[in-house]
Protein backbone atom coordinates (compact mmCIF):
# COMPACT_ATOMS: atom_id res chain seq x y z
CA UNK A 1 0.00 0.00 0.00
CA UNK A 2 1.54 3.45 -1.50
CA UNK A 3 -0.02 6.73 -0.40
CA UNK A 4 -0.12 10.32 -1.97
CA UNK A 5 -0.69 13.28 -1.32
CA UNK A 6 -0.85 13.54 -5.08
CA UNK A 7 -3.48 10.95 -5.74
CA UNK A 8 -7.04 11.41 -5.93
CA UNK A 9 -8.37 8.01 -7.05
CA UNK A 10 -6.99 4.32 -5.88
CA UNK A 11 -4.86 2.60 -8.51
CA UNK A 12 -4.12 -0.89 -8.59
CA UNK A 13 -1.10 -2.61 -10.44
CA UNK A 14 0.02 -6.01 -10.11
CA UNK A 15 3.64 -7.19 -11.61
CA UNK A 16 6.27 -9.52 -10.78
CA UNK A 17 6.11 -7.72 -6.84
CA UNK A 18 2.42 -9.05 -6.65
CA UNK A 19 -0.42 -6.13 -5.96
CA UNK A 20 0.58 -2.69 -5.75
CA UNK A 21 -2.22 -0.34 -4.22
CA UNK A 22 -1.62 3.24 -4.84
CA UNK A 23 -4.00 5.75 -2.39
CA UNK A 24 -4.48 9.30 -1.77
CA UNK A 25 -2.83 9.99 0.96
CA UNK A 26 -6.05 10.05 3.47
CA UNK A 27 -7.81 8.00 1.91
CA UNK A 28 -9.61 5.86 5.04
CA UNK A 29 -8.21 2.57 5.58
CA UNK A 30 -11.94 1.08 5.31
CA UNK A 31 -12.78 2.53 1.84
CA UNK A 32 -9.39 0.97 0.39
CA UNK A 33 -10.61 -2.34 2.05
CA UNK A 34 -13.87 -2.22 0.50
CA UNK A 35 -12.27 -1.55 -3.14
CA UNK A 36 -10.29 -5.05 -3.03
CA UNK A 37 -13.17 -6.18 -1.85
CA UNK A 38 -15.00 -5.21 -5.20
CA UNK A 39 -11.93 -5.95 -7.51
CA UNK A 40 -10.78 -9.11 -5.14
CA UNK A 41 -11.90 -11.53 -8.56
CA UNK A 42 -9.85 -9.88 -10.72
CA UNK A 43 -7.13 -9.09 -8.59
CA UNK A 44 -7.33 -13.27 -7.81
CA UNK A 45 -6.98 -13.71 -11.70
CA UNK A 46 -3.98 -11.01 -12.69
CA UNK A 47 -2.12 -12.77 -10.15
CA UNK A 48 -3.10 -16.08 -11.30
CA UNK A 49 -1.96 -15.00 -14.92
CA UNK A 50 1.44 -13.56 -13.72
CA UNK A 51 1.94 -16.74 -11.38
CA UNK A 52 1.24 -19.05 -14.91
CA UNK A 53 3.08 -16.72 -17.27
CA UNK A 54 6.57 -16.61 -14.82
CA UNK A 55 6.83 -20.39 -15.64
CA UNK A 56 9.09 -22.84 -13.67
CA UNK A 57 11.16 -21.20 -11.55
CA UNK A 58 15.43 -21.67 -11.61
CA UNK A 59 16.60 -24.73 -10.30
CA UNK A 60 20.41 -23.58 -9.02
CA UNK A 61 22.00 -26.99 -9.65
CA UNK A 62 23.85 -28.25 -12.49
CA UNK A 63 23.06 -28.76 -15.71
CA UNK A 64 20.35 -26.08 -15.34
CA UNK A 65 19.92 -23.59 -18.59
CA UNK A 66 20.02 -20.36 -18.15
CA UNK A 67 18.63 -17.43 -20.81
CA UNK A 68 21.40 -15.60 -21.93
CA UNK A 69 21.44 -12.67 -24.96
CA UNK A 70 18.67 -14.41 -26.27
CA UNK A 71 20.02 -18.07 -26.07
CA UNK A 72 20.49 -20.45 -23.60
CA UNK A 73 23.47 -21.33 -21.78
CA UNK A 74 23.71 -24.73 -19.57
CA UNK A 75 25.47 -24.64 -15.81
CA UNK A 76 28.42 -26.39 -15.04
CA UNK A 77 28.83 -26.71 -11.62
CA UNK A 78 31.50 -28.55 -9.75
CA UNK A 79 34.34 -28.18 -6.95
CA UNK A 80 36.87 -25.79 -7.49
CA UNK A 81 38.32 -22.81 -5.37
CA UNK A 82 36.01 -20.63 -3.69
CA UNK A 83 37.50 -17.25 -5.07
CA UNK A 84 37.18 -18.35 -8.80
CA UNK A 85 34.66 -16.34 -11.08
CA UNK A 86 32.32 -17.61 -12.61
CA UNK A 87 33.33 -17.88 -16.89
CA UNK A 88 31.43 -18.90 -19.71
CA UNK A 89 33.30 -21.43 -21.76
CA UNK A 90 30.97 -21.81 -25.02
CA UNK A 91 27.39 -22.85 -23.97
CA UNK A 92 28.54 -23.65 -20.97
CA UNK A 93 28.59 -21.45 -17.40
CA UNK A 94 31.53 -23.25 -15.49
CA UNK A 95 30.75 -22.25 -11.65
CA UNK A 96 33.19 -24.02 -8.75
CA UNK A 97 32.01 -24.02 -5.63
CA UNK A 98 33.20 -25.96 -2.33
CA UNK A 99 30.00 -27.27 -2.29
CA UNK A 100 28.76 -27.63 -5.79
CA UNK A 101 25.16 -28.30 -3.70
CA UNK A 102 24.98 -24.67 -2.27
CA UNK A 103 22.44 -22.95 -4.08
CA UNK A 104 23.20 -19.91 -2.14
CA UNK A 105 26.61 -19.81 -3.46
CA UNK A 106 25.68 -21.14 -7.20
CA UNK A 107 23.25 -18.22 -7.29
CA UNK A 108 25.37 -15.77 -5.98
CA UNK A 109 28.47 -16.65 -8.35
CA UNK A 110 26.13 -16.84 -11.47
CA UNK A 111 24.01 -13.29 -10.46
CA UNK A 112 27.42 -11.65 -10.24
CA UNK A 113 28.64 -12.70 -13.26
CA UNK A 114 25.38 -11.80 -15.41
CA UNK A 115 26.16 -8.38 -13.79
CA UNK A 116 29.46 -8.36 -14.71
CA UNK A 117 28.19 -9.10 -18.43
CA UNK A 118 25.26 -6.69 -18.39
CA UNK A 119 27.71 -3.89 -17.44
CA UNK A 120 30.27 -4.35 -20.39
CA UNK A 121 27.43 -5.08 -22.97
CA UNK A 122 25.58 -2.07 -22.40
CA UNK A 123 28.42 -0.17 -21.69
CA UNK A 124 28.91 -0.77 -25.58
CA UNK A 125 25.57 -0.35 -26.57
CA UNK A 126 25.07 3.06 -25.24
CA UNK A 127 28.53 3.86 -26.35
CA UNK A 128 27.38 3.21 -30.16
CA UNK A 129 23.75 5.09 -29.89
CA UNK A 130 25.54 7.96 -27.97
CA UNK A 131 27.86 8.34 -31.15
CA UNK A 132 24.92 7.87 -33.44
CA UNK A 133 22.73 10.85 -31.39
CA UNK A 134 25.60 12.85 -31.20
CA UNK A 135 25.89 13.42 -27.48
CA UNK A 136 28.47 12.70 -25.09
CA UNK A 137 28.68 9.08 -23.35
CA UNK A 138 26.11 9.28 -20.16
CA UNK A 139 26.27 8.18 -16.91
CA UNK A 140 25.29 4.60 -17.05
CA UNK A 141 24.23 2.17 -14.08
CA UNK A 142 22.36 -1.12 -13.55
CA UNK A 143 19.16 -0.97 -12.55
CA UNK A 144 17.59 -4.08 -10.59
CA UNK A 145 14.13 -3.16 -10.51
CA UNK A 146 11.01 -5.65 -11.33
CA UNK A 147 8.71 -3.18 -13.34
CA UNK A 148 10.96 -1.23 -15.65
CA UNK A 149 13.39 -2.39 -18.08
CA UNK A 150 14.84 1.46 -18.49
CA UNK A 151 15.54 5.02 -17.09
CA UNK A 152 16.78 8.68 -17.87
CA UNK A 153 16.61 11.36 -15.29
CA UNK A 154 16.67 14.79 -15.60
CA UNK A 155 20.69 14.80 -15.10
CA UNK A 156 21.37 12.70 -17.87
CA UNK A 157 21.66 9.29 -16.02
CA UNK A 158 20.67 6.23 -17.65
CA UNK A 159 20.00 2.80 -15.66
CA UNK A 160 19.30 -0.13 -17.43
CA UNK A 161 17.74 -3.26 -15.87
CA UNK A 162 20.80 -5.80 -15.42
CA UNK A 163 18.22 -8.55 -16.59
CA UNK A 164 18.22 -7.13 -20.31
CA UNK A 165 21.59 -9.07 -20.96
CA UNK A 166 19.48 -12.58 -20.97
CA UNK A 167 17.45 -10.78 -24.30
CA UNK A 168 18.00 -10.43 -27.71
CA UNK A 169 20.95 -8.01 -28.71
CA UNK A 170 17.66 -5.84 -30.57
CA UNK A 171 15.92 -5.85 -27.34
CA UNK A 172 19.16 -4.13 -25.62
CA UNK A 173 19.03 -1.79 -28.31
CA UNK A 174 15.85 -0.94 -28.54
CA UNK A 175 15.73 0.16 -25.11
CA UNK A 176 19.04 1.93 -25.52
CA UNK A 177 17.94 3.80 -28.07
CA UNK A 178 14.61 4.42 -25.87
CA UNK A 179 16.65 5.87 -22.90
CA UNK A 180 18.88 8.27 -24.86
CA UNK A 181 16.25 9.58 -26.71
CA UNK A 182 14.88 11.29 -23.71
CA UNK A 183 18.25 13.01 -23.31
CA UNK A 184 16.94 15.18 -25.78
CA UNK A 185 12.85 14.73 -24.80
CA UNK A 186 12.75 13.98 -21.24
CA UNK A 187 9.32 13.07 -22.30
CA UNK A 188 6.71 10.19 -24.41
CA UNK A 189 5.73 13.14 -27.25
CA UNK A 190 5.47 12.53 -30.83
CA UNK A 191 9.01 14.24 -31.36
CA UNK A 192 10.55 11.73 -29.10
CA UNK A 193 9.12 8.64 -30.98
CA UNK A 194 10.30 10.01 -33.86
CA UNK A 195 13.65 10.21 -32.39
CA UNK A 196 13.54 6.82 -31.03
CA UNK A 197 12.52 5.75 -34.79
CA UNK A 198 15.98 7.57 -36.19
CA UNK A 199 17.61 5.67 -33.74
CA UNK A 200 16.14 2.23 -33.89
CA UNK A 201 13.92 1.81 -36.67
CA UNK A 202 12.33 -1.68 -36.00
CA UNK A 203 11.37 -0.27 -32.16
CA UNK A 204 7.80 -1.13 -32.92
CA UNK A 205 8.18 -4.64 -33.50
CA UNK A 206 10.72 -5.06 -30.81
CA UNK A 207 8.80 -2.75 -28.18
CA UNK A 208 5.69 -5.19 -28.66
CA UNK A 209 7.86 -8.16 -28.10
CA UNK A 210 9.52 -7.43 -24.75
CA UNK A 211 5.60 -6.35 -23.50
CA UNK A 212 4.49 -9.94 -24.37
CA UNK A 213 8.43 -11.85 -23.52
CA UNK A 214 10.10 -9.36 -20.98
CA UNK A 215 8.45 -11.62 -17.84
CA UNK A 216 10.45 -14.67 -18.67
CA UNK A 217 13.44 -12.64 -17.90
CA UNK A 218 12.02 -11.93 -14.36
CA UNK A 219 12.86 -15.42 -13.51
CA UNK A 220 15.60 -14.79 -11.78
Amino acid sequence: LKRSPRRRTLGLRIDANGLTVNAPARAPQHWVESVLREKAGWVLTKLRELEQQQGPQIRWQDGEVLPFLGGHIWLDVAVGPVRAPAMLSGEWLQVRLADPLDEAALQAKVMKWYRAQAQACFVERVEIYAARLGVPLPPLRLSNARSCWGRCNARGEISLNWRLVKAPLQTIDYVVAHELAHLKHLNHSPAFWQLVGQLFPAHLQVRAALKTQGWSYHAF
